[in-house]
């Protein structure tokens, strides 16, 4: 996509580069307005701009002793925001697949009741499941989330987290048990409201 040119100083990258505040204040606000109008047209539908604008502008600040003067800041500030959506895009991917896959096994666990999910709005349950997720320890919530949503690897985790990857096998296996503990009572409770409505 061709951006228009935000017209930004060498010297006024040099005063954000030695951490010059207001320097960085006339960046944000001379290039935030593009940037916005990039990410609405670009994000998935739900996702939020403005978190994700605030997002691109602290990766500016922490990164800002990289920048080469003699770059376009445009072309930076844009690398960023692509690289963010395409990292938004790929955890939302991640996230529909691991539900998906959540619901196959749902399903087959419940055989004997196959329609029962058909009861359920499937935005419900993702709800469900996102809630229980929430409900996990800390420590098993972290992980879980690296491993099923992040799409992490055992060993990336426990390299992140400087753990073993038998914790990471342990913590996850615990949470799943929980999971489908939950959504079974959830199921059940779906199926007592259906048939006594």
């Amino acid at each position: 996509m061709k951006v228009s040119v935000f017209n930004i100083e060498p010297e006024l990258v040099e005063q954000f580069k030695s951490g010059n505040e207001m320097a960085f204040e006339l960046i944000f606000h001379r290039t935030k307005g593009k940037l916005k109008g990039f990410l609405k047209k670009v994000l998935p539908y739900g996702e939020d701009e403005e978190n994700v604008l605030q997002e691109i502008y602290l990766k500016l600040w922490s990164n800002r002793k990289i920048i080469k003067t003699d770059k376009n800041l445009e072309t930076y500030l844009f690398a960023i925001a692509r690289n963010m959506v395409v990292d938004i895009m790929r955890k939302k991917l991640q996230k529909q697949k691991y539900l998906e896959a959540l619901v196959s096994q749902l399903k087959e666990e419940h055989k004997n009741n196959l329609d029962t999910l058909a009861k359920v709005e499937y935005s419900e349950l993702e709800k469900n499941i996102f809630e229980l997720i929430e409900k996990l320890p800390e420590k098993r919530q972290i992980i879980f989330k690296l491993s099923r949503i992040d799409g992490k690897t055992y060993k990336e985790i426990a390299q992140k987290l400087n753990i073993s990857e038998n914790t990471v096998d342990s913590q996850i296996r615990k949470a799943l048990a929980f999971l489908r503990t939950e959504t079974k009572h959830y199921l059940s409770l779906m199926l007592l409201i259906y048939f006594n409505s």
